[in-house]
This record gives C-alpha cells, structure tokens and sequence, in this order.
C-alpha cells in the first residue's frame, strides 16, 4: 500500500488515515465523524466540482447502513463550497462542520428534519 491511500494495513488490522482538517463543528460520535472526514477527502480527490464532491458523500452515506442506523428521520444532507453562509435546521446530533485544509474547501454535513405530513 502506498502512503496517499486511506488506510494502511497494521498488524493485520486496517488503520484509518485521516485528512488534514479542523472542525468547526461537530456533534456526531467520534467513529462516524472520522468516516464522514474520509468520505469528504475521497470525493475531493476524485471529483474538481463542488456540486459532484457534496454528491459523491451524500451517495455514500445516503447507502451506508451504519451512517442510517442513526435515529435521525430525515435524509443527509452536504454542502461543500469555500465560501458559503448558511442556516439550517438538523436533527440533534447530526451535524458535522469542518475544513479540509489540505483541498481548501469547507463541509457542512447535517441530517435534516424528518418530513411530516399534515
């Protein structure tokens, strides 16, 4: 294994190897959050648009079982950008905000609020 990949192959158990980044704020359990940071790297390396790298992470935890095993209702939703201002209402607990330093782009992943029929 090379040193860019994710992860990196120790005592036979496989060792997550996080990005650079600093988080603004988070209220996930430490374990999804570190999943969410490789997520948002992985979707940086491969995609150069904004609107395809929010895509790429919303796929993957829209898919993910572990990341819908959560009690929240509603679906994931993934703004990336380097320069956005932005007011949303999430479930308790889901939310991550933070900066990839190394790509310069900023994340906002939160689940929004179940919808409710009237």
């Amino acid at each position: 294994m090379s040193d860019e990949e994710d992860e990196e192959n120790v005592g036979g158990q496989a060792k997550i190897v996080l990005p650079q980044y600093f988080t603004r704020q988070n209220e996930l359990r430490q374990d999804l959050y570190e999943k969410m940071l490789v997520l948002a790297a992985e979707g940086v390396k491969k995609h150069k648009l904004q609107k395809d790298i929010a895509q790429h992470i919303k796929t993957s935890l829209d898919t993910d079982a572990e990341m819908n095993e959560l009690i929240g209702k509603g679906p994931w939703q993934v703004i990336v950008g380097r320069s956005f201002a932005s007011a949303v209402t999430h479930e308790a607990m889901h939310v991550a905000f933070f900066d990839l330093t190394e790509y310069l782009e900023t994340v906002l992943i939160y689940k929004s609020l179940g919808v409710q029929s009237v």
